[in-house]
């Protein structure tokens, strides 16, 4: 059971020294990771700190290494906080810099580290940090400690929840910290919890559009096909524009819910999995009463989206401008770029998919080669749709491609409907090491980076620890 009084305690105790800093115009560095969550949570500390006046700095990096590390010690910054990531690099950062830093962070850690008064883990508070505590929720509460007023940042919490895939409880909802967040948030009337179809752009989008926008889960000949969706929704006498208009899925009624949900189910037939895929279509839809209803935005999931996109797409600037309120510039950027990484992942699943020779099934586990065709900066995406689709969502995913320095890029994932016993954060860490890479990571996601030339006995060691 989450500790949540412990955790404030923590911060309670680590508070007065960082004000001291603020006060001191100390020169701080928040260094976040590039992904969604990573950006949500960058972005709830930094601005918490410039709420006080903090002389601050925000720094994305793609990940964390001890070279990094190095390279940002020789910065001399007074502070450093890192949020969503150096759980496994402790010892190299005390080395670089003494107690002039705070780790603030969600991924599994050593025993040793968690006793670490400049380390807050959601580990150490009773929650599993892959299920109940993103480090979006873990930076929020850090927040509230500098200044209860800032349960406005509580928002920033579910959405970095959300596109962590943190939405594991009944009906795709949070739990554990995510869960007291999400309160937060309903509390200031930020947003608000409804059960529904959870389609991508479910407020915003056409309903063809939507339904071909949406990968979790994955729609064998629907997802990414705008034109085969709209065929089949046409077939079946939904009324699809309302006047001149285009309909949303929003805009249906239950009738009209139910008969496009049957529609699809048959569509898919009898894929396997199917039952369970259009199951999980239902569950907790979260609207952001305060963005625009025509925007990625104004639902919580599909802004996580859009971030990841900004990541993804080399450009994490502008999702860190988008989470500190540019609705400008910055969120017509943003949703440029969303739209090539949709397409970009389009691509790379169709790729993968037409070709039989690029999955490989051994048991449980599956195995995706996109060398070639998969950019790495998309494996993960790529790797987590085809995991959610009825055909592997009891199986472990495991996928790799072509990295720079004649190295492989890998993501895993293991389905939601897997019934063995899995830690694919230790299994990546065990496989790399032992194919010469390094590797880590959640429980049930996780990645890893080997040499070319080991990809053989990288995907042996992987077999051997899964079963396949």
């Amino acid at each position: 059971m989450a500790d949540l009084e412990g955790l404030l305690q923590r911060y309670r105790s680590l508070v007065p020294s960082v004000i001291e800093s603020v006060l001191g115009g100390k020169r701080i560095l928040v260094v976040t990771h590039i992904d969604a969550d990573g950006l949500c949570s960058g972005s709830v500390v930094f601005s918490a700190l410039m709420r006080k006046g903090a002389n601050a700095t925000l720094r994305t990096v793609p990940d964390l290494d001890p070279k990094t590390v190095t390279d940002l010690a020789a910065q001399n910054y007074d502070l450093y906080i890192f949020v969503d990531l150096a759980s496994t690099l402790i010892s190299e950062i005390e080395a670089a810099l003494g107690g002039r830093y705070l780790v603030i962070d969600h991924h599994e850690i050593s025993e040793a580290d968690l006793g670490n008064r400049a380390v807050v883990n959601a580990w150490a508070f009773g929650c599993d940090g892959g299920k109940e505590a993103c480090s979006s929720a873990m930076a929020y509460f850090f927040a509230v400690a500098l200044d209860p007023a800032n349960t406005d940042l509580s928002t920033l919490a579910v959405v970095g929840a959300l596109a962590d895939r943190q939405d594991s409880g009944p009906g795709r909802s949070l739990t554990g910290l995510n869960r007291v967040a999400l309160e937060a948030a309903q509390r200031r009337g930020l947003l608000s919890v409804s059960n529904d179809l959870m389609f991508t752009g479910r407020e915003t989008r056409p309903v063809h559009e939507a339904v071909a926008l949406t990968s979790n889960p994955f729609l064998k000949g629907l997802t990414g096909s705008k034109d085969a969706v709209l065929a089949l929704l046409h077939q079946s006498g939904l009324e699809l524009k309302d006047g001149g208009a285009w309909r949303t899925i929003s805009s249906l009624s239950d009738d009209e819910k139910r008969r496009l949900t049957e529609t699809i189910a048959g569509a898919l037939g009898a894929e396997r999995g199917a039952t369970e895929a259009l199951a999980s279509l239902f569950g907790e839809v979260y609207t952001l009463h305060f963005e625009d209803p025509f925007t990625p935005l104004r639902d919580a999931r599909e802004f996580g989206t859009l971030l990841n996109s900004c990541g993804r797409m080399g450009v994490p600037s502008i999702g860190v401008s988008v989470c500190l309120g540019d609705r400008s510039s910055a969120l017509k950027g943003a949703m440029k770029t969303l739209s090539e990484y949709r397409s970009g992942i389009n691509k790379a699943l169709d790729a993968v998919t037409s070709d039989p020779a690029r999955i490989e099934q051994h048991g449980r586990l599956v195995l995706v080669k996109g060398e070639g065709v998969v950019d790495e900066k998309l494996l993960g995406p790529v790797i987590s749709i085809l995991t959610g689709s009825p055909a592997f969502k009891d199986k472990v995913v495991v996928g790799s491609a072509s990295s720079r320095g004649d190295a492989l890029k890998i993501s895993s994932r293991v389905g939601d409907l897997y019934d063995g016993s899995v830690n694919l954060g230790l299994i990546m860490r065990e496989s790399a090491e032992e194919a010469e890479g390094v590797g880590g990571g959640h429980a049930m996601a996780a990645g890893a980076k080997i040499p070319s030339s080991k990809a053989e006995s990288f995907s042996r060691a992987v077999a051997a620890r899964v079963g396949g």
